[in-house]
């Protein structure tokens, strides 16, 4: 012990030299790089077997927490971006770039099919499977019609569903804190039995009416409060996010092709063009519980990092009301009208990973996104590249644990309307959501938990940040990747099923907090 002690010891030392370094102006960085570059590859070799000997210790450790709560306007979670920043985004483009439709977005779909299947109102069913697709409303009838195999696989949800329900009684009392407390965070979303999505609810409240007139709602004063500058109005901003609960803020122009066609919040299903008052996305990020995350499919919600960013979202629209300023929250998983991924990358909060999320330097996939769009002029963030696309053609966890074979496996990514991505089965995802012991299709997020960047803030993962960004001999990238592959122990992607495919299994143990035996008097079964 006393040896690994030592070691860790010295390695914390490189650590503070590193991240000094991380600290300079980009000429420095070129230096570093250089240096990186000339040393010896055995020499690398020796001190990244130092790190995974004691990144086995320091990463079995569960006391470090990633968070603004730790640090006033994000300083806890610092990442010099500038020696990655680039002109363009790391995604590509090309002369085939278009706009999405509101249906290209399976939330969209299901949220419609389940409107027409169960209308709000409790009147009887609009529409049912045994119907056929020719009795589907326009635009799912022909989007059905142009993807045959896809309204198919989504036919196969429901009874997915009904068995999911069915199953539940006997999972409920294992996972009666986790759904509680995944209900109680929800409640700004639906009605307290979870079911039912209710608007009546939101902070923010929904848009009843169109941007020209909502999103300029509560201005009191007769011009705009002027900014020193954009550079000014940028600064103010992020830092007032991160007093409202932010843990990342990036700013970005809106690219329009990010903008749902097809459907408006206050406006609903038609065409139109991409509001003036739009010109600016203010993006920011907050992350899952981590003990919980690393207990998912069955111990994790999207509600605890969602139901905050409804509130900095609602706060932010507030405040630049108050400046004068038109405003409009963008949040999922429901109530958005802009796609979050690329907007963030535009902001050069992170890469696009192999699982389609965001990965950042401080959160990797633990990074759930929210947007504001104004029209206050601001200086906007570049987009970096810390080789997280380089990184993903390695490592594929992701894939080789995802139960559904949602994500792809191939080497490189494919271009999707003129962005490059890798490929997601989004039915299929959707099947493991249907499928999980403790879901009522509110996620699975193991493609999160297992994610190696998916890292609490310690001193290891502080520093491996920032060594392998900037290593430009890959050597660092695949020694840290055989780490996390020799040292830490994942499930089979049959194990995360409940029985009998699987065993309920998850990537960490769950959390004291959620473990219902613990607190209640109640007879353990599983």
């Amino acid at each position: 012990m006393k040896k690994h002690l030592k070691v860790m010891r010295i390695l914390l030392v490189l650590g503070f030299i590193v991240l000094g370094l991380s600290g300079s102006a980009e000429a420095a960085d070129f230096n570093f790089r250089y240096l990186l570059k000339a040393a010896s590859p055995v020499a690398a070799l020796l001190g990244i077997v130092g790190i995974a000997l004691a990144g086995y210790w320091a990463g079995k450790s569960f006391d470090s927490y990633t968070g603004w709560e730790r640090h006033t306007h994000g300083a806890g979670m610092f990442f010099n971006r500038t020696p990655f920043r680039r002109e363009k985004p790391t995604y590509g483009v090309t002369a085939l770039a278009s706009r999405l439709n509101w249906e290209d977005s399976l939330f969209h779909r299901i949220i419609t099919l389940k409107s027409l299947v169960r209308p709000p109102d409790g009147s009887p069913p609009k529409w049912v499977p045994t119907m056929g697709l020719e009795k589907l409303p326009e635009p799912l009838k022909s989007y059905f019609e142009r993807r045959p195999e896809v309204y198919q696989l989504t036919l196969k949800t429901f009874p997915l569903i009904e068995r999911q329900r069915a199953n539940w009684k006997n999972f409920e009392v294992q996972f009666a804190i986790a759904d509680a407390w995944s209900n109680a965070l929800a409640s700004s979303y639906v009605e307290h039995d979870g079911k039912d999505l209710d608007s009546e609810r939101l902070f923010p409240q929904e848009p009843k009416g169109p941007p020209e007139v909502w999103d300029y709602r509560g201005i009191r004063r007769e011009k705009p409060l002027p900014f020193k500058s954009p550079k000014h109005a940028s600064e103010l901003i992020k830092k007032m996010t991160h007093s409202f609960g932010a843990t990342l803020v990036g700013i970005t122009k809106l690219n329009p092709d990010w903008c749902y066609q097809g459907f408006l919040r206050g406006v609903g299903p038609g065409k139109f063009e991409v509001p003036k008052s739009w010109e600016y996305a203010i993006v920011f990020v907050t992350p899952h519980d981590w003990d919980s995350l690393y207990a998912n499919p069955t111990y994790g919600t999207s509600y605890d990092a969602y139901a905050r960013e409804r509130m900095i979202g609602g706060h932010l629209e507030t405040f630049l009301h108050e400046l004068g300023y038109p405003a409009r929250a963008h949040v999922p998983p429901y109530y958005y009208d802009i796609v979050m991924p690329p907007v963030a990358i535009d902001a050069g909060l992170g890469e696009q990973g192999r699982n389609g999320l965001l990965i950042t330097p401080e959160l990797g996939c633990n990074a759930r996104l929210a947007c504001v769009t104004t029209n206050v002029p601001m200086e906007v963030d570049k987009p970096i590249d810390i080789g997280v696309a380089d990184f993903c053609k390695k490592c594929k966890i992701c894939a080789e644990r995802c139960p559904g074979n949602v994500i792809s496996d191939e080497d490189e990514p494919k271009v999707v309307r003129g962005y490059k991505r890798w490929e997601i089965r989004h039915e299929a995802c959707m099947h493991i959501w249907a499928s999980v012991a403790r879901s009522h299709l509110t996620g699975c997020r193991i493609c999160l938990a297992v994610c190696p960047y998916t890292r609490k803030n310690n001193w290891l993962h502080s520093l491996s940040r920032n060594i392998e960004p900037r290593d430009p001999t890959g050597i660092t990238s695949s020694m840290l990747l055989w780490m996390q592959k020799k040292f830490f122990k994942y499930p089979e992607a049959r194990e995360f099923m409940p029985p009998p495919t699987g065993r309920n299994a998850t990537y960490h143990e769950p959390p004291e907090l959620m473990q219902t035996d613990k607190w209640f008097d109640v007879e353990k079964t599983w």
